[in-house]
């Protein structure tokens, strides 16, 4: 099933997959100013990050299986609509309270592009063609994380933290035009039939695939590893190491890339399995180095090459992870996309809170190498179960 697709197809594509930084971190350098602005407690500011999470994960879980049944491209320009029009009214919104129900609202349609874009990409692509698309999709996401923050930051220094979310409007009114220019990639012959709850009972069928749970439980735990890096590296590297914002953004962007640059080394193996395996061996690695690091307070050039080796490792993992699960749910990629998308963010929302838990640096320590011992359980069994089952097919061939 390999296709040629143009550089259109993929930006538009990469961009959809990016809600997650674009829905978390954009705003992260306004927090404060919204704090004075609502005249409300950090913490009620900090849970419109949650909230966001939480629409991100049930948004994938209710679009992606309609999908399915209704096609995937009006389902996506309705996501990009609804995330512009959320958008719209946190600009306005005068209470925190009132912020945060919309942060839920603009998190589901971003969850719309996150969950199609992927479910497109299982549409037109099997195999190593969509180990490789899905390296590409990677490549340009890891741009996001970089840009995300700064370019709030910047924006939010000439506007305010509204002027942020103005640009997040216009961000989706733009990829709702660029999906309307999208071709339907599920006709209705391929569609699931019956009525919507059916549709829904897709999403536990998946888990009766043991290609599909594996490598989705792999990445999971992957996630734990990563976002407890998200959630506790401002404190860390600002009040731990003593950086200033300006500083702290700097690495948070090296390590950004690195993540890109993991995403854009998987293609060089000729297995994505083969990719995988060896990018949980070297999470394990890298993910203990971090955590001796911060326990026992090497220097911050120490440190830095660690969270690099980690985050290069977790980009490495996520080609392979994906394309593995979603080449397992063919028939049914718009749900395998929903459940694959939305447990990476149920473990950020798991995750968030528990780094604050007693000493950072331990709980910090303790979730990342937990995370990653969790990726390299099951992967190693994921690549025992692909190899058998290449080699009966090589006997039987």
């Amino acid at each position: 099933m390999k296709q040629k697709i143009g550089f259109f197809v993929s930006v538009t594509l990469g961009m959809l997959t990016a809600f997650g930084p674009i829905v978390t971190d954009f705003y992260l350098p306004s927090m404060p100013e919204m704090q004075e602005d609502f005249h409300t407690s950090s913490s009620l500011v900090a849970m419109s990050l949650t909230a966001g999470m939480l629409g991100l994960s049930l948004g994938q879980i209710l679009i992606g299986p309609l999908s399915d049944k209704y096609g995937r491209k009006r389902l996506l320009v309705g996501s990009m609509l609804l995330f512009a029009l959320s958008s719209m009214c946190c600009v306005v919104a005068k209470d925190v309270m009132i912020f945060n129900f919309f942060r839920v609202i603009q998190g589901f349609g971003g969850a719309g592009g996150m969950v199609l874009s992927k479910s497109v990409s299982a549409d037109m692509f099997s195999g190593k063609d969509l180990a490789d698309f899905m390296a590409i999709l990677g490549a340009i996401n890891g741009i996001a994380p970089v840009m995300a923050p700064i370019v709030g930051g910047a924006t939010a220094n000439f506007t305010g933290w509204r002027g942020v979310f103005c640009v997040l409007l216009a961000i989706g009114v733009v990829l709702m035009v660029c999906s309307a220019r999208l071709r339907e990639t599920l006709p209705p012959e391929r569609r699931t039939t019956g009525s919507v709850m059916q549709a829904y009972t897709h999403l536990f069928k998946v888990f009766r695939n043991r290609r599909f749970t594996l490598p989705t439980l792999a990445m999971m735990c992957s996630f734990f590893a990563f976002f407890a890096y998200i959630s506790s590296s401002p404190f860390i590297f600002q009040q731990v190491y003593g950086l200033s914002p300006m500083e702290f953004s700097l690495c948070f962007a090296l390590n950004a890339v690195m993540i890109g640059a993991g995403s854009i080394l998987a293609p060089l193996f000729r297995h994505q399995d083969t990719a995988m395996k060896w990018a949980s061996l070297n999470l394990m690695v890298s993910a203990v180095l971090v955590a001796l690091c911060l326990l026992l307070r090497w220097p911050l050039l120490v440190l830095m090459p660690c969270y690099v080796y980690l985050l290069l490792s977790f980009g490495l993992l996520q080609p392979g992870a994906a394309s593995i699960a979603l080449d397992a749910e063919r028939s049914n990629a718009g749900a395998a996309s929903a459940v694959y998308g939305a447990a990476a963010f149920l473990a950020g929302s798991l995750v968030s809170p528990l780094t604050s838990v007693g000493n950072l640096l331990m709980s910090t320590s303790c979730i990342i190498v937990v995370g990653a011992l969790g990726c390299l359980a099951l992967t190693l069994p994921l690549c025992a179960t692909l190899k058998r089952e290449g080699m009966s097919r090589e006997g039987a061939e």
